[in-house]
């Protein structure tokens, strides 16, 4: 990871500009807009922001993934500015995924993907490999791997499937949502019937 000093940003609420080497190619365009949480092993955990700066969702990002951490800039500094009033209008986390996140936060991954797999939660990934994001239930898993029901999720929103049920290998992950107001939806919408 470019900054040594990670330690600086953790928790201390500064909106960050993120960069990850595998989405941007050392090019410095494509960046996450969040604030860092905490580390969770090999990950920190961020709360990102969307273009409202609202909380858009709750993502680990591999540490040695990331190339470049940016702060007060002028992009931040509206963002700052955004959530700012956003939290004084109690319109931030229109979802609670502040409070869901609370009740796992300081789990270990394998524990938050236990849960995860027992409660039909739906997450997006991204990987090394292919770069793309990866999203569904989960709906197996074991220490080493993980997979999704993609099959579903593209049958949902595309006309054909593109990707098969893949077995995604954990190392290979560079980026988490563990929880997002998109996944949020897109779970509730499956779970409308049960």
């Amino acid at each position: 990871m470019i900054d040594s000093n990670i330690n600086k940003y953790i928790d201390n609420n500064d909106v960050l500009e993120i960069y990850s080497k595998s989405r941007d190619n050392f090019e410095f365009e494509d960046f996450i807009l969040g604030i860092i949480v905490s580390e969770k092993g090999n990950y920190l955990l961020v709360e990102t922001l969307d273009d409202s700066g609202l909380l858009d969702s709750y993502t680990l990002l591999l540490k040695n993934d990331i190339s470049k951490i940016s702060s007060n800039t002028n992009y931040t500094n509206v963002f700052t500015h955004y959530v700012n009033s956003n939290k004084k209008n109690d319109i931030y986390d229109p979802f609670e995924l502040k409070k869901e996140m609370s009740s796992i936060r300081n789990k270990k991954l394998d524990d938050i993907i236990q849960t995860f797999l027992s409660n039909r939660k739906v997450i997006s990934l991204c990987t090394s490999v292919d770069e793309n994001f990866h999203k569904g239930n989960i709906i197996a898993y074991d220490k080493n791997h993980i997979v999704l029901d993609e099959e579903r999720y593209q049958q949902t929103f595309e006309s054909e499937i593109q990707e098969k049920n893949n077995l995604i290998k954990l190392d290979t992950i560079t980026a988490f949502d563990l929880l997002s107001k998109e996944n949020k939806l897109y779970e509730q919408y499956l779970n409308k019937d049960i």
